[in-house]
């Protein structure tokens, strides 16, 4: 017991640096999970697609994926009930085990962030983990970025739970590691860690948790990395912005971005609330909402899973006469294949199919910024750059969907290896974004901004308490859950009770004060308490670290210390001499007070 309460002690979560070196464990792991997330989905997808029914997929030139000389003759008789089947097994597996499991992955982590204090099902990893390789190597329409977010932030919130943090810290490494998984998957370090932070709020950041998730995201990055290569998802010919007239089409871009991302979000949603009120069993749903995919997929095979392997074969292309003859039937074929990516992703997913949207996100919007510079060419007659249109196009996209601009910037960046694009990139994104404001959203648990966010209610509201220094609010301090150092483990657990209390301010021979003992993290075992009941003492996990207060010190400090510490009272000392303590009730009503009379007046 001893050992284990030191070992607990030593690796606790008590600070900046020690919550640092924990993303890095998440980090780690979020690494490792995608590298073999992403091994499993090309082996599932090559015995699946190709050996099974005779598909053939392209892929992006730095994506991870199985190929093979053999030439197979396509089956479409076997490819239609691929999804169904598919559907029909994550259906299983998401309502008999873990109902989290279903969806996008990435709405239910920032409800998680929101509304849970960062607590996630422990068992969600696993199964999001099973039921997404399921989804998308049958043949399902969606990403696997959402997915592996959400396996990583439920690694960090585990780790975090196992560690005994507090709900602050749980929160940061669950973001850690959706930073991490994002990061991984997508070669993208820094775009990864932005993702992270910015997909919370509609107009805000979480800023206090960037520097983990950049931690977590380059750690992520440097594994997956070392083991499929250090290049960009994307292999992208020469792309560059030079002549200022062709601002005016990217505006346009900007403008068919947002308003076909506001038809993207409604029909995701009514697919989404049409299922839900459906009274078929839930395991049923997702196979239901495979039909319509595997109808379109039979003649379109390119919109199913990511469709990031079209997006790299036509901007291997480069132009539009390298796709047709005819640049009007490339225009509509763009149109087309958007269209047809809206679809099946809303099927899929808002039916309860486990898959992501930021990678149909970019499919859609690299088809329109496809049209867009088609029609540039077909006006200009120049030499337009048709992938610089589609991957501006990627980026404005999913920020207006996601509400989420810097991060779609960078991430796209990271994902060709090039800023050239920067500078029409800010342009058509922020249009976007703009447009989009705070109405539309293609997350429905993402709030507006930190100050309605229940995770930030008390930072919110910290100034009067900031301003309320300790002597002005209290007169005379609680002392009847200190304890003497010496004092054993076992008397403590019969004390207890008594006064319904957990932690204990401990002190020395000389009354001054030594540190706080949590009985909620340090019981004896069974074992220890038949045989050596007399020898531990509360001094033996007594963590000396957490400092005290003062009377000049403000009700402010006193409160994060508790919430850094994961303690429900702080001691009070003056002068060296030992006054007693204050609780987090205590705090709870000094505010109620305040805000009242403010309220009164």
């Amino acid at each position: 017991m001893l050992g284990y309460s030191y070992l607990k002690n030593l690796f606790k979560i008590t600070g900046h640096k020690s919550l640092y070196f924990y993303s890095m464990i998440v980090g780690i792991v979020s690494g490792l999970t995608a590298l073999f997330f992403s091994w499993l989905l090309a082996c599932a997808e090559f015995i699946i697609q190709f050996k099974l029914a005779g598909l053939k997929q392209s892929h992006p030139a730095g994506e991870f994926f199985i190929t093979s000389n053999e030439s197979l003759v396509f089956n479409p008789y076997i490819f239609f009930f691929l999804p169904i089947l598919g559907g029909l097994l994550c259906g299983i597996l998401t309502h008999f085990f873990c109902n989290e499991a279903a969806g996008a992955g990435m709405d239910s982590t920032i409800h998680a962030f929101h509304q849970k204090e960062g607590k996630m099902n422990p068992k969600l990893p696993f199964y999001k983990f099973i039921s997404t390789i399921i989804t998308l190597s049958s043949g399902g329409s969606g990403g696997k970025e959402g997915p592996i977010a959400q396996i990583g932030a439920g690694f960090g919130s585990t780790i975090a739970s196992w560690m005994g943090a507090g709900a602050r810290a749980r929160r940061t490494l669950l973001l850690a590691g959706m930073a991490g998984g994002i990061g991984a998957i997508f070669h993208s370090p820094l775009g990864g860690a932005l993702t992270a932070v910015e997909s919370l709020y509609k107009e805000d950041i979480e800023s206090d948790s960037l520097i983990s998730c950049i931690i977590s995201s380059v750690t992520a990055y440097l594994i997956y990395s070392s083991v499929t290569g250090f290049h960009s998802i994307y292999k992208v010919r020469e792309v560059s912005f030079t002549n200022m007239w062709e601002i005016f089409f990217y505006i346009l871009l900007g403008l068919s971005a947002y308003y076909t991302g506001v038809i993207f979000i409604n029909i995701f949603h009514k697919i989404q609330s049409k299922f839900s009120k459906m009274s078929l069993p839930s395991y049923l749903k997702p196979a239901l909402g495979a039909i319509p995919v595997a109808c379109i997929g039979i003649f379109f095979p390119q919109v199913l899973g990511s469709g990031a392997g079209l997006l790299q074969e036509i901007i291997d292309k480069g132009s539009a006469e390298q796709i047709s003859s005819n640049p009007y039937l490339v225009f509509l074929l763009f149109l087309f294949f958007a269209f047809l990516k809206i679809l099946t992703t809303s099927f899929t997913v808002a039916s309860g199919g486990s898959a992501g949207i930021f990678a149909p996100s970019l499919f859609i919007g690299g088809m329109l910024g496809g049209a867009i510079g088609t029609i540039a060419q077909i006006v200009s007659g120049n030499d337009i750059s048709i992938p610089s249109f589609m991957l501006v196009g990627m980026s404005a996209f999913y920020s207006g969907v996601s509400s989420a601009p810097i991060a779609g910037m960078v991430m796209i960046c990271e994902m060709i290896g090039s800023y050239k694009l920067l500078p029409p990139l800010m342009i058509v994104t922020i249009i976007t974004f703009l447009l989009s404001g705070n109405k539309i959203s293609i997350f429905k648990n993402q709030l507006e901004n930190r100050f309605v966010s229940p995770a930030h209610y008390w930072d919110m509201n910290l100034d009067i308490l900031e301003r309320t220094k300790i002597k002005d609010v209290f007169s005379e301090f609680r002392k009847i859950a200190a304890v003497p150092k010496k004092m054993l483990v076992t008397e403590l657990e019969e004390f207890a009770p008594e006064i319904k209390a957990s932690d204990f301010i401990v002190t020395d021979e000389k009354g001054f004060y030594y540190g706080i003992f949590s009985l909620r993290k340090n019981r004896l075992d069974e074992t220890l308490r038949t045989i050596a009941p007399t020898l531990v003492t509360v001094e033996d996990a007594t963590n000396t670290q957490i400092p005290y207060v003062q009377l000049t010190d403000t009700v402010s400090e006193a409160h994060k210390i508790m919430l850094q510490y994961d303690i429900d009272k702080i001691a009070v000392v003056e002068d060296e001499k030992f006054l007693g303590y204050i609780r987090i009730s205590d705090i709870i009503r000094v505010y109620s007070s305040i805000t009242s009379k403010k309220k009164a007046s």
